[in-house]
């Protein structure tokens, strides 16, 4: 092999791993995103949660919570794909945030889990 097949082998390789670094990246901004998406519908449960005791309200229905959940697990689910096509394209140093580290519960087992209600009693003086 010449000098040159050599060195365009290289440039070919050295293009090849930009682009998979360019791609890991853009998904790692991804999940960076979502995760803010997450902390702020965390953030609006807890005003809704927060409300609710002010107000003296009884039980907090699921609905009130129940979409911000569902947008929970799916975010947490889109990341979860995200980190696994980061490790497809061999980023083994990849450690991955906490919020992969966190098992939640599927949509099915959320379903068949039996329902709670929040329930916030006001202080009777």
């Amino acid at each position: 092999m010449s000098f040159l097949d050599k060195f365009k082998a290289g440039v070919a390789e050295a293009g090849n791993k930009a682009k998979t670094m360019v791609e890991i990246n853009r998904l790692k901004l991804q999940n960076h995103n979502k995760q803010q998406e997450i902390d702020q519908e965390y953030q609006t449960m807890g005003k809704l949660l927060f409300e609710a005791a002010v107000s003296g309200a009884e039980p907090l229905p699921p609905a009130q919570f129940e979409n911000h959940v569902n947008h929970i697990l799916g975010l947490k689910a889109e990341i979860h794909a995200n980190q696994w096509k980061i490790s497809e394209l061999g980023d083994a140093n990849e450690a991955a945030p906490e919020s992969a580290k966190d098992i939640t519960p599927s949509a099915e087992a959320l379903a068949e889990a039996p329902r709670s209600e929040i329930v916030i009693k006001k202080d009777q003086d």
